[in-house]
């Protein structure tokens, strides 16, 4: 069952984008989550009730935010990033791991669910799948005709990385990058970065392993 009022939550992470993505993601819902940006929640603590937390390239400025919004409070802390607890990273008493994969509906589901007081959620992380095989799966038999090279820049998109930091990762000049995601958000019908964040977390656009490696 829904809660009376929705579920406020609010995003540390360090890609400024990835806040964006999720608003778009979670806006078809606001009955239920209403997304709190960062400044809010820390203005208004109390309004506060779920934090979520990806641990992956992390700044001192960022943990030192997952400080104050944690210290003195019942506000519950979750993981919410790509990376899978099987990779050895250790959460400690974190209430929950979610996993940004997951559909916009199991989301909203799993954070009411938090929110309620449950034990903590089991991450639901796609296993054994390229960039562009997530994307054929979760589209339910639509061709979205992406080559492999704009699936995996989506998924680098989609956790955040700028043009400039794809290109260095995938050793692409700036140039073919912009014309890859001129012609990947043309495929999958957005026009803005925000957009295609979105529309990469509700259709599973999950990172390579080579490139979410920790470092």
């Amino acid at each position: 069952m829904s809660p009376a009022r929705p579920v406020r939550v609010t995003l540390v992470d360090t890609y400024e984008l990835a806040a964006a993505g999720l608003q778009a993601l979670l806006r078809p819902y606001a009955g239920r989550v209403q997304l709190l940006d960062l400044d809010t929640a820390l203005r208004e603590p109390a309004s506060l009730d779920v934090i979520l937390y990806e641990p992956v390239h992390q700044s001192p400025a960022s943990q030192e935010v997952l400080r104050r919004l944690i210290t003195g409070s019942q506000r519950r802390a979750v993981i919410y990033s790509w990376r899978d607890r099987s990779e050895g990273a250790s959460y400690g008493s974190f209430a929950g791991h979610l996993s940004k994969a997951l559909p916009a509906e199991e989301l909203v589901g799993a954070l009411e669910s938090i929110h309620a007081g449950d034990d903590v959620l089991t991450v639901r992380t796609p296993v054994d799948r390229g960039p562009l095989k997530a994307v054929s799966a979760a589209g339910s038999g639509t061709d979205f005709d992406l080559t492999p090279r704009e699936a995996e820049i989506l998924s680098l998109v989609t956790q955040g990385l700028t043009n400039a930091e794809i290109g260095g990762r995938l050793y692409l000049s700036i140039n073919s990058v912009k014309t890859y995601i001129r012609t990947a958000y043309r495929k999958i019908d957005v026009s803005r970065r925000a957009q295609a964040v979105a529309w990469g977390m509700e259709h599973g656009l999950a990172p390579l392993a080579t490139v979410d490696d920790g470092r």
